[in-house]
């Protein structure tokens, strides 16, 4: 595993961060994972494609493990994201610049990152009705019929 590069299975995946953990949902399976502290900073890295070594020296910036522990400790973490396919292999990869984490302050200690997967709410997220919006947007109003007019005998027809 070490020598593939891998990247976020986008556009069938997104996420969103709050306040140190991440958020990500597969749009084709439904399922909600969260990720915290090294595993959402993991992710990060991966919508600019890494290998587990790549990964491993950004992440060795702002925790306080060595290149190879971190790197251990992403292996699991990979074959777990790869398994919910939130990730998938790059065969041709992109230039970019070396990967790189904002640090501010003192390294923080080092937690092997893990993935909570929540596959309760797959029914609701598959029949989410936002994915099927006309230009008139989401909800769309039910149009008023008109009030039908009583004939002669005061019936409405």
């Amino acid at each position: 595993m070490d020598s593939r590069c891998f990247r976020v299975n986008a556009p069938s995946v997104i996420y969103e961060q709050f306040d140190g953990e991440l958020v990500a949902i597969h749009l084709d399976t439904g399922a909600y994972h969260s990720l915290q502290g090294a595993g959402a900073d993991a992710f990060l890295l991966l919508t600019e494609e890494a290998t587990v070594n790549e990964l491993g020296e950004a992440l060795e910036s702002k925790y306080a493990a060595s290149v190879d522990q971190i790197s251990q400790g992403l292996v699991p973490f990979l074959a777990a994201l790869e398994a919910e396919k939130l990730i998938t292999t790059v065969e041709v990869r992109r230039p970019r610049d070396p990967l790189r984490l904002p640090v501010n302050g003192a390294k923080l200690p080092f937690q092997a990152p893990s993935l909570e997967a929540y596959h309760d709410l797959q029914s609701l997220f598959l029949l989410d009705p936002v994915h099927e919006v006309g230009e008139q947007g989401w909800p769309a109003a039910l149009e008023a019929k008109p009030n039908p007019v009583p004939d002669e005998d005061g019936a409405r027809g």
